[in-house]
C-alpha cells in the first residue's frame, strides 16, 4: 500500500465517523472497494465525488464572502470569457523613533573586607545601555476576481488596508523593505463556474462516455480538466496561506493561538468514495435546498439500460447534500471558535478575525482540494488491486509475451501459426549439419527460447534467385528455397524487448556458410557479415532491435516542413523500410564441393578426411578448385563412369597438391637456411683491438682470435659461395623453379595475409538492378514492408506498429573446440575477427562457385520483416488508465501482418470457433 493511500484511508475512517452520525443506524456506507458494484458504478462514483468537491468549494468562497450576485456574474463572465481569482497584496514599513534606556544586570558583585577597626562591605552591578529602534509595520491585501485580460473590471471580494503593528530592532536597519508590492497570485475559476447551473445555482458535473476520448472515469476529458482545476486551486491556496503567514512572522510577542487556524489531519470529506450494497433506494430525506442537481441524467439513463433492476451502489444526491451540510457546519465551528480568541475585525492589528477567517478557510479549502485528488486516484488504485486480485499477480511483460504464444495457438489455424524459428541446416534425407536459431530470453528462468514467427515458404518459380557480389568481379546466384518470416514483437512503456540472439551450431566434421544482411531489391541481397562454422563451431550473435517512426508518426512529423524536406524524409524513409527486411542465408557445403569438383551427388557425405583437406585448401591455401576436380578423357561418359573412382581420382589430386605444398615449404626452409648462411658468411669480419660479443654464441672475442679459441688465433678461413649458388641454380629442380622470394614473403600465406579484408557492400559494377519490373506471378519481396505500412494504415492505430530494423550486434561469441580432445574455448568476436571471418567465408565461396560461374543449389534464404507494437504505459497501466486490452491490438497486429504475408483475408487465416469474437473486436479487418 502506498504512503497516498494510506493517506486517503486514514481520512476516509476519520469521515466514516461522522457519516454514520449523519445518516441513519440502518446505513451502512463503506469504503468502495468492500462493496460489490458494477464498472458502471465507478463512472458514477467519479461524478458524485466531482459534483460534491466543486459543491464544497463554492460554499467556501461564500464563506469568503463571495455573495451569489458575484457568482451569478462570476457565471455570465464565464461563457466566453475566462474568469480569474486575484490575490494581491502589500506591505510598508516605516521608522517611527529611536529609544535609550539603562538596563540593570541581574549579576552583582559583593566585596568585604576589615578597616580602621571595623568590618564592611561594598556592591556593584553593571548597568547596560541599550538603544532600540520602533517602526511601523503596515500591510494591505485584496481578494478580487476579473474577466478576460481586464483586471480593472473586477469584482471586490474580501479587502483590507492600514492593518499595522509596530516593530522593534536593536540596530537602524529596518527590518523589512520600506514598501514592496508583492507579486499577484491568481487562478482561474472558468471550469468550476461552468459546471454551475445559472437557473438555480446548482453543480451539474457529468462525463460522456460517448465521447473517444472517454477510457477511464478518471481518463477522459470531463475529469482530467476536474483534476487540473483541483491541482491549481490547490497550490493558490497554500501559496496565499504562504503569503499571510509572511505579514504574521512580523508580529512579535504574539500571544495569539496560531496553530488552531490549521486543518485537522484527518478532515472531514463529503464526497469520500463510499458505495452502499443493497442500498435498495434509501436516501436522507429530501432536503429543502440542494446544491447539487438531484439528478444526473445521462448516467443514470446509461446505468439502467446496461443493468435493468439493479440499484447503483453510488449515494444519492440527498445524501451528499446532507454531508455538505455536515461540512459546512464543522467550518461555521471553527470559525465561531476562533472568533473568541482574535480581535474583532475592523481594529488597526495585523492579525484580526478577518485574517483568522481566511487563513482557516484556505487551509480547509487546501485540504478539501488534495482530498480531492486523492479520491479520484483511489478509482485506478482501485482498479488495479481488483485487476491483480482476479488473475492472482502482478503480470508482467514476460507474462504477456508467454500468453500471446498460447493465444496464437488458440486463434490460428495449423497451417498459419507462429512458429519456433529454428533452421536445420540439411540436405534431404540426411541428419541436419547444424542448426540457425533466433532465440529469445523470456526471463531468468526458462532462459532463451526459439523466437515464434510467421512464416511462408515461396514455391519455386515464384520468387526472382537472389544474387550478391563476392567482389567486383564475381557475383554469386542463389537457386535455393526462400522462406519468409515476419517478426511481431511488442514493448510496454520504455521497457525493452526481451534480447535476441542468432544461435548458429555446427556438428562436428560437418560444415556450412552463414550470410547476414539485408534485402536491397527483388533479386538482391547485401550481405554484411559471413562465416564458415564447422566442427562443433557455436555462434551467439546478439540481433539489435531499432525502431523506427510509424507510419503515424512520420506523417505527422513532415507535415510542417516543406515539399523539398518532404521528398528527402520519404525517400530516405523507403530505405528504412527496406532495411527492415533482416536476410539470413545458408549455404550447405558438402552439395556445392560436389558440384565444383565433378562429383555425384551425395558422393562426398562418408568422405570425411577428403572434405577437411579440400575445405583447408580453399580456405587456408587459395587453390583453384580446377586443380583438384576430376577432369574426364574426352573418349568417356562421365555418367558412366563409378563415383567410387571419381572420388579416387579427386583424392590423389588432393595428395599431389598437399605433396607440392609440404615440398615447397622444405624448399622454403631450406633457401632461407643458405641464404642465413650466405649472409653470416660474407659479414666483414670484425676489427682486431675491439672487444665485442659474438653474435652466435654470446662469447667475448679479442683482437683477431677465433670465437672460444686462445688469444692471438687467427680467424677460420672464409670460402666463397658463389660456386654452390651456380651449382644449385643449374640442376633441374632449380631451373623448374622461380626465384626464390624474400624471406619475408612465404609463397603459400595465408588467406588473412594474401587477401585484403572485403568491405561490406561494396558497390560493384556487377551488382544487379531491382528496378525492372518483375513478370506476372513473381513476389518482390523487397514491397512487403510498404505493403505492410499500408495495411496498417488503413485497419490499425498506425501510431502504435513502429517497422523495426533488426541487425546483429557488434560483439559475438564464439565456442570452438581447436582439436578432438582440446577443451572447448571461448572467445570475444570483434569487429576485425568478423571482417577476417568474412573473408575467409567469401574465399570458400569463390571456389566453390568458380568465381560466380557456378550458382548454388543447396542454399536455403530465410527473410525476417521486423515490426514493433509500443505501447506508451506499462502493462498493468495500459489496461487500467488506457482501458485497452493489449490483446487484442496485438492480436489485430498479428493478423495483418498475416495476411499480407500470406495473402489470405483474415477470416481465412483463424479457427472458425474464434472468427465471431475476432470479427467482434476487430470489425475492420472483416469488411468488404
Amino acid at each position: 500500500m502506498c504512503i497516498r493511500e494510506e493517506s486517503l484511508r486514514r481520512k476516509v475512517d476519520a469521515t466514516l465517523v461522522t457519516v454514520r452520525k449523519v445518516f441513519d443506524t440502518a446505513r451502512n456506507p463503506q469504503l468502495a472497494e468492500d462493496v460489490h458494484h458494477k464498472y458502471a458504478d465507478k463512472y458514477l462514483l467519479a461524478e458524485f465525488m466531482t459534483n460534491g468537491h466543486c459543491a464544497s468549494l463554492l460554499t467556501t468562497l461564500r464563506l469568503l464572502g463571495m455573495t451569489d450576485e458575484h457568482i451569478k456574474t462570476m457565471k455570465q463572465w464565464s461563457s466566453d470569457r475566462t474568469v480569474t481569482l486575484r490575490f494581491s497584496s502589500r506591505h510598508k514599513c516605516t521608522f517611527l523613533e529611536k529609544k535609550t534606556r539603562e538596563v540593570d544586570s541581574d549579576k552583582k558583585d559583593v566585596v568585604t573586607g576589615t578597616g580602621l577597626g571595623a568590618a564592611f562591605s561594598m556592591s556593584k552591578k553593571t548597568v547596560t545601555t541599550v538603544t532600540e529602534y520602533f517602526w511601523k509595520f503596515e500591510c494591505g491585501y485584496e481578494l478580487s476576481a476579473y474577466k478576460g485580460n481586464e483586471p480593472q473590471e473586477k469584482i471586490v471580494i474580501k479587502q483590507r488596508d492600514g492593518a499595522s503593528t509596530k516593530v522593534k530592532t536593536t540596530t537602524d536597519k529596518s527590518p523589512q523593505v520600506e514598501a514592496r508590492e508583492y507579486p499577484n497570485i491568481d487562478v482561474e475559476l472558468t471550469w468550476l463556474l461552468r459546471q454551475v447551473n445559472a437557473a438555480n445555482g446548482q453543480v451539474s458535473f457529468s462525463i460522456d462516455r460517448s465521447h473517444k476520448k472517454c477510457l477511464t472515469p478518471l481518463r477522459n476529458e470531463a475529469s482530467e480538466k476536474a483534476m487540473a482545476f483541483s491541482q491549481n486551486a490547490s497550490q493558490w491556496s497554500r501559496r496565499v496561506a504562504a503569503q499571510l503567514q509572511v505579514f504574521f512572522n512580523v508580529v512579535q510577542d504574539n500571544k495569539l493561538d496560531m496553530g488552531s487556524l490549521q486543518t485537522p489531519g484527518n478532515p472531514f470529506l463529503p464526497f469520500a468514495p463510499l458505495l452502499e450494497e443493497g442500498r435498495k433506494g434509501a436516501e436522507q430525506s429530501q432536503p429543502k435546498q440542494r446544491r447539487v442537481e438531484a439528478t444526473q441524467t445521462d448516467s443514470m439513463v446509461e446505468y439502467k439500460k446496461q443493468h435493468e433492476g439493479d440499484v447503483p451502489a453510488v449515494l444519492g444526491g440527498a445524501d451528499l447534500e446532507a454531508l455538505l451540510q455536515e461540512e459546512e457546519r464543522q467550518i461555521v465551528e471553527r470559525l465561531e471558535t476562533m472568533a473568541k480568541a482574535f480581535p474583532a475585525s475592523g481594529g488597526e492589528g495585523l492579525i484580526t478575525q478577518d485574517e483568522a477567517r481566511l487563513t482557516i478557510l484556505l487551509h480547509s479549502a487546501t485540504s478539501t482540494l488534495n482530498g480531492y485528488s486523492e479520491c479520484m486516484d483511489y478509482l485506478e488504485v482501485m482498479l488495479r488491486k481488483q485487476l491483480v486480485a482476479a488473475i492472482g499477480k502482478e503480470i508482467t511483460a514476460s507474462d504477456f509475451a508467454a500468453y500471446m504464444q498460447f493465444h496464437n495457438r488458440k486463434m490460428f489455424k495449423e497451417e498459419y501459426a507462429p512458429k519456433p524459428l529454428c533452421l536445420a541446416v540439411r540436405r534431404p534425407n540426411h541428419y541436419p549439419e547444424g542448426t540457425v536459431s533466433f532465440l529469445a530470453k523470456a526471463d531468468d528462468v526458462t532462459g532463451e527460447n526459439p523466437t515464434l514467427m510467421l512464416t511462408r515458404k515461396l514455391e519455386a518459380g515464384t520468387v526472382p534467385q537472389m544474387k550478391f557480389a563476392l567482389s567486383a568481379a564475381a557475383e554469386v546466384t542463389l537457386c535455393g528455397e526462400t522462406q519468409v518470416h515476419a517478426y511481431i514483437g511488442h514493448r510496454f512503456s520504455f521497457e525493452q524487448p526481451p534480447p535476441m540472439t542468432l544461435a548458429a551450431r555446427s556438428r562436428q566434421f560437418s560444415g556450412y556458410v552463414l550470410l547476414l544482411g539485408r534485402i536491397g531489391g527483388a533479386d538482391l541481397f547485401l550481405p554484411s557479415h559471413a562465416m564458415i562454422v564447422q566442427n562443433k563451431d557455436e555462434f551467439d550473435i546478439p540481433l539489435m532491435l531499432d525502431e523506427i517512426p510509424s507510419a503515424q508518426e512520420f506523417r505527422d512529423a513532415i507535415e510542417s516542413l516543406s515539399p523539398e524536406q518532404q521528398r528527402f524524409a520519404k525517400a530516405y524513409r523507403s530505405m528504412q523500410l527496406e532495411s527492415t527486411l533482416f536476410a539470413v542465408c545458408i549455404v550447405q557445403i558438402k552439395p556445392q564441393l560436389e558440384k565444383v569438383l565433378n562429383l555425384p551427388y551425395d558422393s562426398l557425405t562418408k568422405e570425411i578426411q577428403l572434405t577437411q583437406r579440400l575445405l583447408e585448401l580453399f580456405i587456408e591455401y587459395h587453390i583453384p578448385p580446377d586443380l583438384v576436380s576430376f577432369q574426364c578423357d574426352s573418349m568417356e561418359d562421365p555418367d558412366e563412369i563409378p563415383a567410387a573412382k571419381k572420388v579416387e581420382a579427386v583424392k590423389a589430386h588432393v595428395d599431389a597438391m598437399f605433396a607440392m605444398i609440404k615440398d615447397s615449404k622444405q624448399k622454403e626452409l631450406d633457401e632461407q637456411k643458405m641464404q642465413h648462411e650466405m649472409d653470416k658468411a660474407s659479414a666483414p669480419a670484425p676489427p682486431v683491438p675491439e672487444v665485442r660479443r659474438s653474435r652466435m654464441h654470446g662469447s667475448l672475442m679479442t683482437g683477431g682470435g677465433r670465437p672460444g679459441g686462445p688469444p692471438g688465433c687467427p680467424p677460420p678461413m672464409v670460402m666463397s659461395c658463389a660456386p654452390t649458388m651456380a651449382m644449385a641454380c643449374a640442376s633441374p629442380m632449380a631451373m623448374a623453379c622461380p626465384p626464390p622470394p624474400p624471406p619475408a614473403a612465404p609463397v603459400m600465406m595465408k588467406k588473412a595475409e594474401a587477401v585484403a579484408p572485403v568491405q561490406p557492400n561494396q558497390p560493384t559494377s556487377t551488382t544487379p538492378s531491382s528496378d525492372a519490373s518483375l513478370p506476372d506471378g513473381m513476389v518482390d519481396i523487397s514491397e512487403f514492408p510498404h505493403a505492410l505500412e499500408k495495411q496498417f494504415d488503413a485497419f490499425s492505430d498506425a501510431a502504435c506498429i513502429r517497422p523495426t530494423i533488426i541487425k546483429p550486434g557488434d560483439s559475438w561469441t564464439k565456442r570452438y573446440q581447436a582439436k578432438l580432445l582440446s577443451d572447448v574455448k571461448t572467445s570475444n568476436v570483434g569487429s576485425d575477427q568478423q571482417t577476417k571471418e568474412k573473408n575467409r567465408a567469401f574465399d570458400l565461396l569463390d571456389a566453390l562457385t568458380r568465381s560466380g560461374v557456378l550458382t548454388i543449389e543447396e542454399s536455403s534464404m530465410h527473410i525476417v520483416l521486423g515490426a514493433t507494437h509500443c505501447f506508451d504505459e506499462t502493462l498493468v497501466d495500459t489496461l487500467v488508465k488506457k482501458n485497452v486490452n493489449p490483446i487484442e491490438h496485438v492480436e489485430r497486429s498479428m493478423l495483418i501482418v498475416a495476411s499480407t504475408l500470406f495473402g489470405q483475408q483474415p477470416r481465412d487465416l483463424v479457427k472458425d470457433a474464434v472468427v465471431d469474437r475476432v470479427e467482434k473486436y476487430s470489425p475492420m479487418l472483416f469488411l468488404k
